[in-house]
């Protein structure tokens, strides 16, 4: 997928003592010629093992806020560290969401395609199955004023990985850029190392990583890739749905004008602001 030189010549990648997929997605382009601003919007997984000089290193961008997509049993036994007073922690009573690894057409998948598939139904459901959550990331980034905010889950891949794509296509980011985002999770992280260690999470998709480990291995390539007809199959739902990003933040998630005119104002730079309508 291409990529311009001056978007992907920056680090976005925080190599944060304990840190897992924690990367800026700040500095894209915006169709109208502006630029979502850097150092001001994170993406990560797990965070529970950041050291402290790590912890000290988001308070002072300065972190404002912290939307934890985890499951109230991942928070339990993957409790956040301590931000400090000054930063809002967004979280969500929630169960087990749907997960590909329970059906059977996905372990006993029979080509790389079948278990991809599996995990591209899977991404349709998440911008349903997830609703009160993504809005909830939106009605923090209206909050966050000139601080930072950190969006994460396990892995940081498919609960994150729609979340963000929808706060970068409301900030008019091009599709084609929204998905590049996402695939960078692929040189960003060692997913399959992660699962090796001890006390490992399930990447969002059990309640432990054993689970996980005990895949077929064309099943778990599936599962540890961030593979872009994912992401596709997410926002295509959407707009199957609802007809355009845009009216499934309205309609869905309940997200009116002045919040998403609010996050725009605090996260574009430059001179053109698409209004929304």
């Amino acid at each position: 997928m291409p990529c311009d030189h001056d978007r992907m010549s920056a680090p976005r990648v925080l190599d944060l003592t304990g840190s897992c997929n924690l990367r800026d997605f700040g500095g894209y382009p915006t169709r109208t010629g502006s630029r979502v601003r850097r150092g001001r919007l994170f993406r990560s997984g797990v965070m529970n093992r950041l050291a402290p000089q790590a912890v000290r290193t988001l308070q002072a961008l300065p972190l404002r806020a912290v939307c934890d997509l985890r499951r109230t049993e991942e928070r339990r036994r993957q409790p956040n560290p301590d931000f400090g007073p000054g930063v809002r922690t967004f979280e969500w009573a929630s169960a087990t969401e749907t997960s590909p690894i329970r059906e059977r057409r996905f372990a006993e998948s029979a080509s790389i395609d079948e278990a991809r598939a599996a995990m591209a139904s899977m991404y349709r459901r998440i911008p349903f199955l997830l609703q009160p959550r993504l809005a909830g990331v939106f009605e923090a980034l209206a909050q966050i004023d000139e601080g930072a905010m950190v969006v994460h889950c396990s892995a940081g891949k498919d609960r994150t990985g729609v979340a963000v794509a929808l706060v970068l296509e409301a900030l008019d980011v091009p599709r084609e850029v929204v998905i590049e985002d996402y695939v960078l999770t692929n040189t960003a992280v060692d997913l399959r190392r992660q699962l090796l260690e001890a006390h490992a999470t399930g990447a969002g998709l059990a309640a432990t990583a054993e689970p996980i480990r005990a895949l077929p291995p064309l099943a778990l390539e599936a599962v540890l890739d961030a593979h872009p007809t994912y992401l596709v199959a997410a926002l295509e739902a959407i707009e199957s749905r609802h007809g355009s990003v845009e009216w499934y933040l309205r309609d869905e998630l309940g997200i009116d004008d002045a919040v998403l005119g609010r996050a725009r104002a605090l996260l574009i730079e430059g001179p053109r602001r698409r209004a929304f309508r």
